[in-house]
């Protein structure tokens, strides 16, 4: 992994790993490196405070927010990382404000180890 690597972000806290994100972490994490990204690292992240609309993954630096999401959905997810089209059916429906909180904390670098 390069040392600027973006973070994408999986929600790992109780419901979301109850849906599945740990699968989703380790998919992401699969396809990344089998198509030979190095430009974004996969992270758990405790939680987003959208529980009900999880797993959550949200790529800070890209703005983007994907809610519901399925192991599945990684091969889209690298592709749209890669610059292809979003993953719209992912777009998440949370409040825009919760939205903003995250990426402004995710921005200041803190993380839930650091609380």
């Amino acid at each position: 992994m390069d040392n600027k690597a973006s973070t994408i972000f999986v929600c790992t806290n109780t419901d979301c790993r109850s849906r599945g994100a740990q699968s989703v972490l380790d998919a992401l994490q699969s396809h990344l490196s089998d198509e030979g990204v190095t430009a974004f690292q996969v992270k758990p992240y405790l939680c987003f405070s959208a529980c009900n609309s999880g797993p959550n993954v949200v790529i800070a630096d890209k703005r983007c927010w994907l809610s519901g999401v399925q192991a599945s959905d990684a091969v889209e997810i690298v592709a749209f990382l890669k610059g292809g089209p979003p993953v719209d059916r992912l777009l998440s429906q949370n409040d825009p404000d919760l939205e903003q909180m995250i990426y402004d904390i995710i921005d200041a670098g803190l993380m839930p180890e650091d609380t």
